[in-house]
């Protein structure tokens, strides 16, 4: 739930890119792992191309060494064959030898470690070592002899063992000179190594194309050549003993006797990819970016453009009711949308238009008949004047005078009613007034020193409490004037917002007629009619009236709540109907 109100803030352009990129999500890493896998297909072909052409580099080392023991295995033979006739054995090593442009030394090394028949005398030829190590194995030995006067004329030392009725009797012996070794024009043609080595099961370094002694710089630095002996030819990356990052090769020559170590460079050409795999990162970004735009785009053109002058056209109606003229430009969903609009906004229109004449008429209506009303009651005042002309008696005229006052008070409320803009509520301060200056006027004769203090602040009040409160302000100044004395007499009339003492907001009224005595009067709480009315009016409004009589001055309060419009249960019905 909070995802989703999270993700209702965002517009609809970026929700609809946020969409996407989840759906193109799948598709992305589907391609990625597709491109890891042919980049390891390509690396594996990339390292099998290397170990071929590490291969193809080692072929003359592998052809020697191989021509070598199998040169020594037929020659071993022989030299069993002539073991009785050692003078022809050392006179066929010595032809062999001078025959032969690649060995420097032929013959057969007994279990002595002396020649018994080779092309050079009688010599220890063999160290403890190497008798050893073909006593023990059946296979032919790779080694190196070296000369510490003359480092450079190290040899390459091919043996095989030979063996009689089953016992070690000695070992055909070929010394090859490490100049041998050196490739020749047809093999520098083509992609070489760094620098290629051989050596033997025992981890020891047989040929190098570098002088023996700088052979080890290319070596993996920490890393022992029999670690890495296998049957089966691999590649790995490693530093060198110089600390430069190589690939390595390594491809064996002559099974269980020689393997070949390539150095290549990192950035050799047989490793690169013709597609590295930070280009299809890019594309997949760049399909993402303008799938994005592409539906960005859309969004705006073809969804948001019509949306934001949909809105246009709606502000404008909200605000000053324009109708949009022309033809519909938008498609689609769109062009159904603005359709419905305008038949809407035009159905509007119309309604309010039918509803505001319905309005004017019942407002006109209302106004007549409280106009009427109000005529109505002015003709009966008239009638009840031409009553008070022809009565003789003062009392009679008293309660005449009485009863046109509350007739007058009537019209006033009716009269303000028809004379106000707004029919629904009424100015209470405007009918006190005048109801005040009408009974001013009727009560005191013209040259009465009675000071009269009108205070009224604007109050709106329905008709159905305006009535009674004409009313009832009708009987308080009626009353007032009655009683009203002392040697400056002043009656006060205040219409105020709220209760005394209460706080802002509060929603009541306040009413005060005060008016100076000469001594002391009944309260209102008398039985004449006019205090009997006064209570019953305030009971109508729901509200409190209190009298005091205090420094000859008799004040009458009444507070009341400003109550809301609640039609009978009649007019409901009616209206229901």
């Amino acid at each position: 739930m909070i995802f989703q109100d999270r993700f209702a803030r965002f517009g609809l352009a970026p929700r609809a890119m946020i969409l996407v990129t989840v759906a193109l999500l799948p598709l992305g890493l589907i391609a990625l792992w597709q491109t890891d896998r042919i980049m390891k297909g390509e690396r594996e072909a990339a390292s099998r191309v290397l170990l071929v052409v590490t291969e193809k580099a080692a072929a003359r080392e592998r052809q020697i060494i191989e021509r070598a023991i199998g040169t020594a295995a037929a020659l071993g033979n022989t030299a069993q064959s002539l073991s009785d006739q050692p003078q022809l054995c050392a006179q066929t090593m010595r032809n062999f030898e001078r025959g032969s442009a690649f060995y420097s030394f032929v013959g057969f090394v007994g279990a002595d470690g002396y020649t018994g028949c080779g092309s050079v005398l009688r010599t220890a030829v063999a160290d403890n070592d190497s008798l050893v190590m073909l006593m023990d194995s059946e296979r032919p030995g790779l080694y190196v002899k070296r000369n510490p006067e003359m480092p450079e004329d190290s040899v390459l030392v091919v043996a095989t063992p030979v063996f009689q009725n089953g016992t070690y009797a000695g070992h055909l012996r070929l010394h090859i000179p490490h100049v041998g070794f050196e490739p020749t024009a047809d093999n520098l043609d083509g992609e070489r190594p760094l620098g290629l080595v051989t050596f033997n099961e025992n981890g020891e370094i047989l040929t190098s194309e570098r002088i023996l002694k700088r052979a080890r710089s290319l070596l993996p630095d920490g890393v022992l050549l029999t670690d890495l002996i296998s049957n089966d030819p691999y590649t790995f990356t490693a530093q060198s003993t110089l600390g430069e990052e190589r690939v390595y090769a390594v491809v064996p020559l002559v099974d269980g006797n020689a393997y070949a170590l390539g150095t290549w460079d990192i950035d050799t050409s047989l490793l690169q990819s013709d597609a590295p795999y930070w280009r299809t990162i890019i594309l997949a970004v760049l399909m993402w970016s303008a799938s994005l735009l592409v539906i960005f785009l859309i969004m705006q053109l073809l969804v948001i453009r019509g949306i934001q002058r949909l809105r246009g056209q709606l502000r404008d109606f909200r605000d000053d009711r324009f109708l949009p003229i022309g033809d519909i430009t938008a498609r689609g969903e769109l062009y159904e949308l603005e359709a419905e609009f305008r038949e809407m906004s035009g159905m509007i229109l119309r309604d309010e238009a039918q509803l505001e004449n319905a309005v004017h008429e019942k407002n006109v209506l209302l106004k007549e008949v409280h106009h009427r009303v109000k005529n109505n009651l002015q003709l009966i005042n008239s009638i009840i004047n031409m009553i008070l002309r022809g009565a003789r008696s003062d009392e009679t005229k008293l309660v005449v005078r009485r009863l046109q006052d509350r007739i007058m008070a009537l019209a006033s409320v009716h009269r303000s009613i028809y004379q106000a803009q707004s029919m629904d509520r009424v100015d209470a301060a405007e009918i006190v007034r005048e109801i005040v200056n009408q009974g001013v006027a009727i009560g005191l004769p013209r040259d009465s020193s009675v000071e009269v203090d009108v205070d009224l602040s604007p109050v709106a009040l329905y008709p159905d409490q305006a009535m009674p409160l004409s009313m009832f302000v009708s009987e308080a100044v009626t009353n007032a004037l009655k009683y009203v004395g002392s040697d400056t007499p002043r009656i006060t009339v205040s219409l105020k917002n709220g209760a005394i003492g209460a706080s802002d907001g509060d929603t009541h009224v306040t009413l005060i007629v005060a008016n100076t005595t000469d001594a002391a009067i009944d309260d209102v709480e008398g039985t004449g009619l006019g205090s009997r009315l006064l209570r019953a009016f305030a009971s109508q409004l729901e509200g409190e009236l209190t009298t005091s009589d205090a420094d000859g001055t008799f004040t009458l309060q009444l507070v009341f709540g400003v109550s809301q419009f609640e039609p009978e249960d009649e007019d409901m019905a009616q209206a229901a109907e």
